[in-house]
C-alpha cells in the first residue's frame, strides 16, 4: 500500500520530529487499511449498479430461442374432405426464432429509473458519511496515544521527583533534619508513582495498539513531545453553524434520499396496477420433415405488434401494498424530522463544547502557572528548610495534575472542532490539515 509505505519511509528516513502531518498521513493509511471503510466503498459500487439495473428494464430486451423436436401426432378429423387423412403422424421438427420487445409504457419501471438515480446520490452519501467517520475515529485515537505520551511523561517526571526527594529524606534522616515519617511517606509516594508509571505505559500501548488496527501503520514515528499552537477561535455563531448544517449535514442528506425513495416506490406500485403497453417483433422459422399431410413443411412467421396488459384484480395485493408504500413514506418524514433535529442538536452541543472548552483552557492555562509558581516556593523553601518532603511532593503532584488535565482539555477541544465541523457538513482534509498546524 502506498500510503503504508511512504509513512514507513517517513519513520526509517526522517526523525520523529520531521513528520509534519501525523494525522493528514495517519488519516490516507487508514483509507487503504480500515476493513469496515473498505466495506463502505464497495457497498457504494454495489449501490451504483441499481441504476443500471433500473435503466436495463427500459431497454429493448433481445430473445433467441431454438428447439429441435420429435412429434408424434395422433389426429381424428370428422366429415372431412378426402386429403384430410386421419391417422398417427410420426415426424421431427426444428424451429429457430428471435424476438425484440420494447417496452413503451410501464410506470414501475419509469418510477424505479428515477429511483435508481436516488439511490446513487444516497451511496455518495453514505460512503461521505463514513469519511467523516473515519476522520473522527483516527483523530480520536490519535488524540489518545499523545494524551497517553502526555501522562506517561508527566508520571515518569514525577517518578523521577519522587526518587530525589526519597533520596533527600533519607539523608536527612540520616543527618537528623527529617522524621522516619518523613522517609516513610516519601516512599510510599515514590512507590505509588512507580505503579502509575507502569499503568501509564500500559495505558500508553493500549491507545498505540488501537490505532494500529484502524491504520495498519505501527505508529512509533509519532512525535513524543510537541507543542500545541493557539487554536483559531471560530467566526461563526452558533446560529452561522446551524444554517450550515440545515443545508449540509449527511444526516440530513441521507434522511431526504430516503424520503424521495419511498415516494418513488408509492409510483412503482402504483404502476403495477397500470396497464402496460410493449412492442415485439419477432421471426421464427420451422422445418419439419412431416405433418398430417404426410409432407414435410417449411415455415417462417415475421411479427410486429403492439401487446397490452391491463391488470384487472389481484386479490386486494395492491391496495396493501399501496397502503403499506404511504406508511412507510410517512415513516421516512418522520425520520426526516428526526434527523433535522438531530443535527441541531449535535451542532449546539459541539459548539458549546468547544466554546466552553476555550474558556476552561484559559482558566487551566492560569491554573498551571499558579501552580507551577507554588511548585517553585516550595522548592525554595525545602532547600531553606522551611518546608518538609512531602509538602514539596504534593506541590509537584499539583503540578503534574495541572499539566496533564490542561493537555486533556487542549485535545478534546480540538476533537470537538471535529465533532462540530461533521455536524456541519464541513470535516474533510481541510480540517485534517487545520488540526495538525495546532498540533506543530
Amino acid at each position: 500500500l502506498l500510503c503504508i509505505a511512504l509513512i514507513m519511509a517517513c519513520s526509517c528516513a526522517h526523525s520523529k520530529d520531521n513528520v509534519s502531518e501525523p494525522l493528514l498521513l495517519l488519516y490516507q493509511a487508514a483509507l487503504e487499511y480500515d476493513a469496515n471503510f473498505g466495506a463502505e466503498v464497495f457497498d457504494q459500487e454495489a449501490r451504483y449498479e441499481r441504476l443500471s439495473l433500473a435503466r436495463s428494464r427500459l431497454r429493448p430486451h433481445l430473445t433467441l430461442k431454438a428447439n429441435a423436436a420429435y412429434n408424434s401426432q395422433v389426429i381424428e378429423y370428422d366429415n372431412a374432405p378426402p386429403f384430410f387423412q386421419s391417422g398417427h403422424h410420426n415426424f421431427s421438427s426444428n424451429t429457430v426464432g428471435i424476438q425484440i420487445t420494447q417496452p413503451l409504457y410501464r410506470k414501475e419501471r419509469f418510477e424505479a429509473y428515477r429511483q435508481g438515480k436516488v439511490e446513487v446520490r444516497q451511496a455518495d452519501t453514505l460512503l461521505a458519511i463514513a469519511k467523516q467517520q473515519l476522520i473522527l475515529d483516527v483523530g480520536r485515537h490519535y488524540f489518545n496515544v499523545l494524551l497517553a505520551q502526555d501522562r506517561r511523561a508527566l508520571v515518569d517526571a514525577e517518578k523521577s521527583a519522587n526518587s530525589t526527594l526519597l533520596i533527600h529524606a533519607k539523608r536527612g534522616f540520616e543527618v537528623g533534619s527529617a522524621s522516619i515519617t518523613d522517609v516513610q511517606e516519601a516512599q510510599a509516594r515514590f512507590d505509588l508513582s512507580a505503579s502509575e508509571a507502569i499503568d501509564a505505559r500500559k495505558h500508553l500501548s493500549i491507545a498505540l495498539r488501537a490505532l494500529a488496527t484502524l491504520t495498519g501503520v505501527e505508529p512509533g514515528w509519532i512525535p513524543s513531545t510537541h507543542r500545541l499552537g493557539p487554536s483559531q477561535e471560530s467566526p461563526q455563531t452558533s446560529m452561522d453553524w446551524a444554517a450550515l448544517a440545515s443545508k449540509n449535514n449527511l444526516g440530513i442528506h441521507l434522511a431526504i434520499e430516503a424520503l424521495e425513495i419511498a415516494k418513488l416506490e408509492i409510483g412503482r406500485t402504483w404502476g403495477r396496477a397500470l396497464p402496460k403497453l410493449d412492442l415485439v417483433i419477432s421471426y421464427e422459422a420451422t422445418n419439419a420433415s412431416g405433418s398430417n399431410f404426410d409432407t414435410g413443411i417449411d415455415t417462417s412467421n415475421n411479427r410486429i405488434m403492439l401487446e397490452a396488459n391491463v391488470p384487472i384484480y389481484a386479490g386486494g395485493a395492491v391496495k396493501a401494498k399501496l397502503k403499506q408504500k404511504r406508511a412507510e413514506y410517512r415513516r421516512a418524514q418522520r425520520k426526516l424530522t428526526a434527523a433535522q433535529r438531530e443535527a441541531a442538536f449535535q451542532v449546539e452541543e459541539a459548539y458549546l463544547a468547544h466554546e466552553s472548552g476555550g474558556h476552561r483552557i484559559k482558566a487551566l492555562q492560569q491554573a498551571l502557572l499558579s501552580s507551577q509558581t507554588s511548585s517553585t516556593s516550595m522548592q525554595r523553601g525545602f532547600e531553606l528548610g522551611l518546608r518538609t518532603a512531602i509538602e514539596v511532593l504534593d506541590s509537584q503532584r499539583q503540578l503534574y495534575a495541572a499539566k496533564l488535565t490542561l493537555a486533556e482539555a487542549q485535545y478534546g477541544r480540538l476533537f470537538d472542532y471535529l465533532r462540530l465541523a461533521a455536524a456541519a457538513g464541513q470535516l474533510s482534509v481541510k480540517s485534517i490539515h487545520y488540526i495538525d498546524s495546532v498540533l506543530n
